[in-house]
């Protein structure tokens, strides 16, 4: 969707270690890429920034007021209940974090809701004009997934698309404020450091089955640094559906009813954060 400028891609590196990330981020920064891509902010490694956080982690004996890290927990985002493994992976994180001294708390944002519902609008812009194109390189058939772009007629004028631009702008204050304001939460006075979340409502998607997108999205269309970290593997002994679960809504049950256990092999959750270093 060359051009569509009000959610920009972005691609993330993959490793194996947080320390590898740390590493290929660091050379890519030392090139200086400001340089090359206007759309790059000047923003160098900031040695700083680290080692406050690691200041943090790991108080020096004379300093253990200092503290640790506070995290907000979101099990939900209120339109897409997560399958079991997805919620034993998330109590998996938080009884690790809080074994080392980390607080966690509830994150109780704004409606996702309206978030969603703008950000999927910029995707849409010129009626698949983009996506069309590319699929009619080849005359490959788009798959269900997808397939939605090829009914697309309605183009946004240019008013239409400025509308969508300052609503994403006001979304992202308010969650901006709702951040900040968890500083009247945290013992340490600060506001979360990052956030917990699924990155799916299921540890794996199986063919045409990936449904949802919101675990992801709202993190796009607030610009947010993230990072997907695997955390377990689904166990069949013990990840069994909630007999008693009550659906939201119909996408809700669907989504919830296309995860059959133990099907799927690995779970991946998403770390959200401000904080970049």
């Amino acid at each position: 969707m060359d051009g569509q400028n009000t959610i920009l891609s972005v691609v993330g590196p993959l490793a194996t270690t947080a320390s590898s990330l740390r590493l290929v981020i660091k050379a890519l920064l030392s090139q200086e890429p400001w340089l090359h891509d206007p759309l790059v902010h000047e923003i160098p490694w900031r040695d700083d920034h680290e080692r406050e956080i690691l200041s943090i982690i790991n108080p020096s004996s004379e300093n253990e007021s200092v503290g640790k890290l506070c995290f907000g927990l979101m099990r939900t985002d209120g339109i897409v209940t997560p399958t079991p493994p997805i919620l034993r992976a998330m109590d998996t994180v938080v009884a690790a974090l809080r074994s080392q001294g980390h607080e966690v708390i509830p994150w109780v944002p704004p409606s996702h809701r309206s978030i969603l519902d703008t950000a999927f609008k910029s995707w849409v812009f010129d009626a698949g004009a983009d996506v069309k194109s590319a699929f009619a390189l080849s005359g490959e058939p788009m798959l269900p997934q997808v397939a939605s772009f090829d009914s697309l007629t309605k183009h946004y004028t240019a008013a239409e698309i400025a509308e969508v631009n300052v609503r994403i702008r006001q979304l992202r204050k308010e969650y901006l404020a709702y951040w900040n304001s968890t500083s009247k939460e945290s013992k340490s006075g600060r506001p979360v450091d990052a956030v917990i979340c699924p990155l799916a409502p299921w540890p794996a998607a199986r063919r045409e089955m990936y449904k949802y997108y919101g675990y992801s999205t709202w993190v796009n269309a607030l610009d947010l640094t993230s990072v997907a970290v695997p955390i377990t593997e689904v166990d069949g002994e013990v990840d069994k559906k909630d007999k008693g679960f009550n659906p939201i809504d119909e996408r809700d049950r669907e989504c919830n009813e296309d995860c059959e256990l133990p099907v799927y092999s690995l779970k991946e959750d998403c770390i959200h954060s401000r904080r970049s270093v």
